[in-house]
């Protein structure tokens, strides 16, 4: 008998069938068809991942059909390296991590989303171990985040005559 399929949903409308044994990695998944299961429903078939692109939704079903069949080696805390390749064992998922930034936050939010754990940290190895060692300019520019308003610029003026009446009885 052929094991049951589950079609993912990506935001952008692409629609992806996979195993129900490789969507139920995700635990966002797996709680869903639990529920199911114990009303004697029929299972779902489809699950909608509105924060996902297809693109991306296809870069995580990869990464969990793989697993099913050789599962990553947990990475262990401390590290046990300073790079991805002495860290990460079985070498395709050193592999699975050779992308661009962008798209490894985009796996990251999608391993989130999903609460799919071996990803997200798999993914979030990958991110710390990227910035490990960068100046603060270097990670305002990976995170997209402004520069800091000057300390002059950032205080609010204080009005004497304000605060001389707040204080009074």
């Amino acid at each position: 008998m052929a094991e049951q399929t589950m079609t993912l949903i990506s935001n952008d409308a692409t629609s992806i069938e996979v195993p129900l044994s490789v969507a139920k990695m995700s635990a966002v998944i797996a709680t869903q068809i639990g529920e199911n299961e114990d009303e004697d429903d029929e299972i779902d078939t489809q699950f909608p991942c509105p924060k996902v692109s297809g693109d991306i939704l296809q870069k995580v079903v990869d990464y969990c059909s793989h697993y099913q069949t050789e599962p990553m080696v947990d990475i262990e805390t401390p590290l046990q390296g300073e790079t991805i390749e002495e860290i990460v064992k079985p070498a395709w998922y050193v592999e699975y991590c050779n992308v661009d930034r962008e798209v490894m936050f985009q796996l990251v939010a999608a391993a989130n989303f999903l609460n799919i754990k071996p990803l997200l940290d798999l993914t979030c190895l990958a991110v710390s171990v990227s910035i490990k060692g960068k100046s603060v300019e270097e990670l305002r520019a990976i995170f997209n985040l402004p520069a800091p308003a000057s300390a002059a610029a950032s205080e609010d003026p204080i009005d004497e005559k304000d605060s001389d009446e707040d204080m009074e009885p």
